[in-house]
């Protein structure tokens, strides 16, 4: 049986994340406790308002933690995948899992990451999901309005059949969507997020990245990841710390292709995936492109509880 972790990007982020399994499980509880960043990790995981969580700054390191947590506690019960994947700052969690950066190292990356990506741009931002639309319809609306307002509004996202994301400065992005409604596109959701990722808005972000990384060792992966800029499945083999290093620096501001890595992993033989945090985000892109795929969540002591019963039997 082969399996994929698949751990869920920033959105999908909730109060009291973590707590139950902090308490629960000494391997989860010794990760958290062995960590330090620039604020308390436990006390805004465990404590903090789903406002002040969202800040990316907060949000991104808080993501990580958890889902390397998580990861910890079910390897420790002898559960390993044998490909992984991650939406947008997920990917920082696969690349743990798979062996390229230890795990002080993702939550390093993820806190700085996160202060870059919201301090990268001037201007207001936002990100809006956009459900049912045809892709070349979208990107001929983005494109007019950006020539028209100024401000570059792009596609971020390509996340399942029918759905897009877009994102850009929030004047040039309400004005894309009273066009979309205008062409009877109906079901169009903003995104719990404070800036315009994956676009050229993290120009910045990007930048600062690359320095980052100048301090921090990659490896090659140990297992197949999956990765968001052309979403490809990186094998074992031919993949230097460079190579890594390189398209992550690039994913901070290239378009997310999730649902092509969706399909080449199910192409890779997948059997069961695991999405790895709240939300069942990935759980419903998935659905949507193969229906008949397990899917599993685990973000608690029950639902980790109840995947690790189920897939022992």
């Amino acid at each position: 049986m082969k399996i994929c972790f698949l751990y869920g990007g920033q959105g999908s982020q909730k109060t009291g994340m973590g707590k139950d399994l902090y308490e629960n499980y000494p391997v989860f509880k010794e990760f958290y406790d062995s960590l330090s960043t620039n604020f308390d990790l436990k006390d805004y995981s465990f404590n903090q308002s789903d406002e002040e969580i969202s800040k990316t700054q907060y949000t991104q390191p808080l993501m990580v933690a958890f889902q390397i947590g998580i990861t910890k506690i079910l390897k420790d019960k002898g559960i390993n995948p044998d490909i992984v994947g991650g939406l947008s700052i997920g990917e920082y969690s696969a690349l743990y899992t798979s062996g390229v950066i230890t795990d002080k190292d993702a939550i390093l990356i993820a806190e700085k990451r996160g202060i870059a990506m919201s301090n990268s741009s001037d201007v207001k931002c936002k990100m809006m999901a956009i459900v049912g639309a045809p892709v070349d319809l979208v990107r001929d609306v983005c494109e007019k309005v950006s020539e028209k307002t100024g401000y570059p509004v792009q596609i971020s996202n390509l996340n399942c059949p029918g759905q897009i994301v877009i994102a850009g400065e929030e004047n040039a992005i309400d004005e894309v969507v009273l066009i979309l409604k205008e062409n009877k596109i109906r079901k169009i959701i903003q995104l719990n997020v404070s800036g315009a990722f994956h676009t050229s808005y993290m120009e910045k972000a990007s930048l600062e990245l690359e320095n980052i990384f100048k301090e921090i060792e990659f490896s090659a992966p140990n297992i197949d990841l999956g990765l968001n800029v052309d979403g490809r499945i990186y094998d074992v083999d031919g993949y230097t710390q460079d190579d890594i290093k390189n398209i992550m620096v690039k994913q901070v501001k290239s378009t997310v292709y999730f649902e092509e890595e969706l399909r080449n992993m199910i192409s890779k033989g997948v059997d069961v995936f695991v999405e790895i945090g709240f939300s069942s985000v990935i759980k419903g892109f998935l659905k949507k492109i193969d229906s008949d795929k397990k899917v599993y969540e685990v973000y608690s002591v029950e639902t980790l509880e109840d995947f690790v019963k189920e897939i022992n039997n």
